[in-house]
């Protein structure tokens, strides 16, 4: 039976969404619900970024929309929302008629369709505005923030409506010119925002923002993998094809930063083992694909189990998800015990728990195409979309306008 949800609003939407991109990485759904673990980690080296983010631009074009949209006095949340949307669009739009070609746009594919996107840049990009505290308004959602806006706006009106008899007309007029800017509310800390920014938009950044968005990420993540290789200036990570070839330049990082980067390593290669096994169990043993890569893995199976299972749930804090440990415990011990027919069911057993045994394939062995792979391959904790970010910022800081 088909799984739906009633669309009551915008807002009920991208939560729901919200909650499906959790539980992805690199467009694979979590089969095993290790998604705990892999956030941890991606939010331990990568804090504020998305699998689903594209270019820097938008930590900039997001803030300068909403910016404008303070400063028009708007007091219906419904309308706020819609006018962002709406110029989110339209910066798309500009992005597509400058032939840029594949360089990260969002909804590209939608506008091409005569349609836009379900999830905006703002809704993509609000996680690491708050994290990186360009967004000053704690731990507001957008929708929260809107409604804000709207309603400071509205009391503003009505201080302008009913005046203030006992002063001159002159400071009237100031004291309304006053009340009707939205910019004493410091929302944001956005210096590189110009009046003019639509007008002269850009889809690489300039060196201003470049220069500001490389001091956010260094001073509101400061322990992280990403604020050290841009404080440090490491453009070897550009040279790195993926999260496992950071290991051969991870020695240029601390102590601490070497360590968790080990742990991750560790435990993607085991998770990959769980997949891979995990592929041949709802094949009945008919992915010859699964097949050959788990008899490949099969004699460094032992090694490839026998990792820090605790320090990885200590640092990701994954004792919030006890049956998640226990169910990675017991398949470490099936894996070092050699009983695969032990760790087989316990991997069915995982998705049985997760879905119900109506939804979940290792309920229906051999009933799905055996030449599909499910679950994904191995993680790499939003190392891609880092990059795409850190490459902006570098050529930004190249680029010789500063506006």
């Amino acid at each position: 039976m088909p799984i739906g949800w009633i669309d009551f609003s915008k807002n009920e939407r991208n939560k729901v969404l919200k909650v499906l991109d959790l539980l992805s990485e690199n467009s694979t759904l979590d089969e095993l619900g290790i998604a705990t673990i892999r956030d941890g980690f991606s939010d331990l080296f990568f804090p504020g970024t998305s699998t689903i983010q594209t270019r820097a631009k938008y930590f900039f074009i997001v803030p300068y929309a909403l910016r404008d949209l303070e400063r028009s006095g708007e007091t219906n949340v419904d309308k706020f929302l819609k006018y962002l949307n709406d110029i989110e669009e339209a910066c798309a739009k500009v992005f597509i008629e400058n032939n840029l070609g594949d360089t990260g746009i969002i909804g590209k594919r939608s506008i091409a369709n005569d349609k836009w996107v379900k999830r905006s840049p703002a809704d993509i990009y609000w996680s690491g505005l708050r994290q990186y505290k360009i967004f000053k308004g704690g731990n507001l959602s957008i929708q929260e923030y809107a409604r804000a806006i709207c309603s400071i706006n509205a009391k503003k009106n009505n201080f302008i409506k009913l005046g203030n008899n006992n002063d001159k007309a002159e400071e009237n007029e100031a004291d309304d010119r006053d009340a009707g800017d939205i910019r004493s509310i410091h929302f944001w800390d956005i210096p590189t925002y110009d009046d003019e920014w639509f007008d002269n938009l850009h889809i690489e950044l300039t060196k201003d923002e470049a220069e500001f968005l490389k001091e956010r990420i260094i001073n509101s993540c400061e322990e992280s993998l990403f604020a050290y290789v841009l404080k440090n200036n490491l453009p070897q990570i550009m040279d790195c094809e993926n999260f496992i070839e950071l290991g051969n330049i991870i020695k240029l990082f601390p102590e601490k930063i070497q360590k968790d980067y080990s742990l991750a390593k560790d435990f993607s290669e085991f998770n990959y083992l769980l997949r891979v096994v995990y592929n041949i169990v709802l094949s009945d043993g008919k992915n010859e694909e699964a097949n050959e890569i788990f008899a490949d893995l099969y004699s460094d199976m032992k090694e490839i189990a026998n990792i820090d299972l605790e320090s990885i749930f200590t640092c990701t804090f994954a004792q919030r998800n006890p049956m998640m440990c226990k169910f990675l415990l017991d398949s470490q011990r099936a894996i070092l015990d050699d009983n695969i027919t032990e760790l087989k069911k316990i991997v069915s057993s995982r998705e049985i728990f997760l879905k119900g045994s109506g939804r979940a394939r290792c309920a229906h062995p051999g009933e799905f195409d055996s030449t599909e792979w499910f679950g994904g391959g191995k993680l790499y904790y939003r190392f891609d979309n880092a990059i795409k970010i850190i490459k902006d910022i570098c050529r930004g800081k190249e680029n010789v306008k500063s506006k």
